[in-house]
């Protein structure tokens, strides 16, 4: 029963490597043993190969080289055919016997428990009588396959096809004879000499003498003694040299390197997502740590929390908000304060002309860049200055609007303080600075106020409303300032910063002599506007 497996897989090996042919043919028999009797039938082969089959009918039970296969009972059908098959094989002999027993076939008309145990009778008679040979197409070379252990090359085919397709590789473009070791550890001792190609899967290999051919191991070890020699080509596929005293004549190729190092790259590739996946795990744990019951119930001990610290988190947003346009608006008071005034005054004494025209130079602002940045690259002398245009034009404008803001907070730093609210007696009109942070307090007063409110609960209509009305104050402040920068040329103009006096503008638009004339003959008055109008 060992000799199928065996004879299978190397089969299976050895059409996985090479392209061979394969021809089955019948076993010859050497002797015969016929045992018929009243409670017993039994035969008893010995075949070439040293192959041997025993199937034996005793006390109702079928056994196969020692081994039970089913049942009968006396004078069934399938007793009366075993007997009748034993009475031709006592009359035949060797070619003609082997060719019976290899033709008999289970009877059609025996029951289905019967017909089972015949089968396996067949299946015994036919695995022993048949033997495989393998041949090399045409000239190519003959190929032996030795097998470590019955078990042994049924790890290797299923260990997947990568494992066919690596000893396909490792012996592609060799031919003559090959001797195949499956899970072998094999010795060529000092002295002797093989011929053909040596492959080893699974296994170790150790060459002392020469072998007149190639050398393949596959996920194997190879050593190579001092006196060694290979006259042909050393070709390890996951597979590696412990001793390299020998003579190689062909080389040594390895194959694999380059699947090894995709593999460790792959390898590098899951152990980093593998870790970021972990790290993710970890914090979301770490999170749900202080939750005191399911995640889907929404809480946990960090909810009541939660608003003050989002509110308190605002308020200081805008604090440092106000702290750095100070700075800012500090800074321009201390460098260019005539400036800051007279952005000021236009501001104070002109807010709705500024804001129009805020509001049109924010529009305008994308146009003048793209046309500007065009108009200097259309000229060559132009293109340095272009250069400069593109990056110095944003900040430009993001300065008047920094500015102008600066300016709106100033007057509205002085009118809290001329408003007489308790909490703005700190505001000194005197000290421009102090008026700076003032003012942006009280622009960012709805924000700061909204932060607030946020903390107690069933207050975000509230809330809301501040943030809308925070937004409206400072979309404001900015095109008022932003205007009041360009009428005034960044401050350098103060024409629209004097306040408009009423009084002495109807004076002099009542400041005019005008003499009427009457002519008798028409009816239609003349004036004459002798010193005309003082504008």
């Amino acid at each position: 029963m060992l000799q199928l497996p065996k004879c299978l897989t190397a089969v299976a090996l050895a059409a996985a490597l090479v392209p061979l042919t394969l021809g089955a043919q019948v076993r010859d028999v050497i002797s015969k043993e016929v045992s018929v009797g009243r409670s017993e039938a039994a035969l008893r082969l010995e075949l070439t190969g040293d192959a041997k089959l025993e199937i034996s009918f005793e006390d109702g039970q079928v056994f196969v080289d020692g081994e039970p296969v089913g049942s009968f009972k006396t004078g069934d059908d399938l007793e009366i055919a075993w007997r009748a098959l034993l009475g031709q094989a006592v009359a035949l002999d060797n070619d003609a016997l082997s060719r019976m027993l290899s033709d008999w076939t289970v009877p059609a008309d025996l029951a289905t428990e019967l017909a089972a145990v015949a089968q396996e009778i067949d299946q015994a008679l036919e695995d022993a009588l048949t033997s495989t040979e393998v041949t090399a197409d045409d000239d190519e070379g003959t190929v032996s396959v030795s097998i470590g252990d019955d078990a042994s090359i049924l790890r290797v085919l299923l260990n997947s096809t990568n494992r066919l397709g690596l000893m396909q590789q490792a012996l592609e473009g060799i031919a003559g004879d090959f001797k195949i070791h499956v899970e072998e550890d094999v010795v060529i001792p000092e002295g002797s000499r093989v011929d053909g190609t040596v492959v080893v899967i699974g296994g170790s290999l150790r060459i002392g003498g020469d072998v007149d051919g190639d050398v393949v191991v596959v996920n194997g070890t190879l050593e190579l003694l001092e006196d060694a020699k290979v006259r042909g080509e050393v070709r390890l596929a996951d597979a590696r040299i412990t001793k390299n005293l020998g003579e190689v004549d062909g080389g040594i190729v390895k194959l694999l390197d380059d699947d090894r190092n995709l593999e460790t790259e792959i390898r590098d590739r899951i152990r980093d997502e593998l870790r970021g996946e972990l790290r993710s795990e970890l914090r979301s744990e770490l999170r749900n740590v202080t939750r005191l019951g399911r995640e889907d119930d929404g809480f946990s001990l960090m909810s009541p929390l939660r608003p003050v610290i989002r509110g308190v988190g605002g308020l200081m947003e805008n604090l440092i908000a106000v702290f750095i346009l100070g700075l800012l608006g500090a800074m321009a008071v201390a460098f260019a304060g005539g400036n800051v005034d007279a952005i000021s005054e236009t501001a104070r004494h002109s807010p709705g002309r500024s804001a129009m025209v805020g509001f049109a130079g924010t529009l305008l602002l994308l146009p003048v860049w793209v046309l500007g940045a065009v108009a200097l690259v259309v000229s060559i002398i132009g293109i340095p200055v272009a250069v400069a245009w593109l990056p110095l034009f944003p900040l430009a404008a993001a300065a008047a609007a920094v500015m102008g803001y600066v300016a709106v907070a100033r007057n509205t730093g002085e009118w809290l303080s001329d408003s007489g609210y308790p909490w703005t007696s700190w505001i000194r009109k005197s000290n421009p600075i102090i008026t700076v942070f003032g003012g942006l307090l009280g622009l960012m007063f709805a924000f700061m106020a909204a932060n607030v409110i946020s903390i107690a609960p069933f207050m975000g209509f509230l809330t809301g409303l501040l943030m809308v009305a925070g937004v409206i104050v400072t979309i404001m402040a900015v095109q008022i300032g932003f205007g009041a920068v360009i009428l005034t040329r960044g401050g350098r103009r103060r024409e629209w910063s004097a306040p408009l006096d009423a009084d002495a503008a109807w004076e002099a638009a009542m400041d005019v002599d005008v003499e009427i004339e009457v002519d008798p003959t028409n009816d239609d008055e003349v004036v004459n506007d002798e010193e005309g109008r003082d504008a």
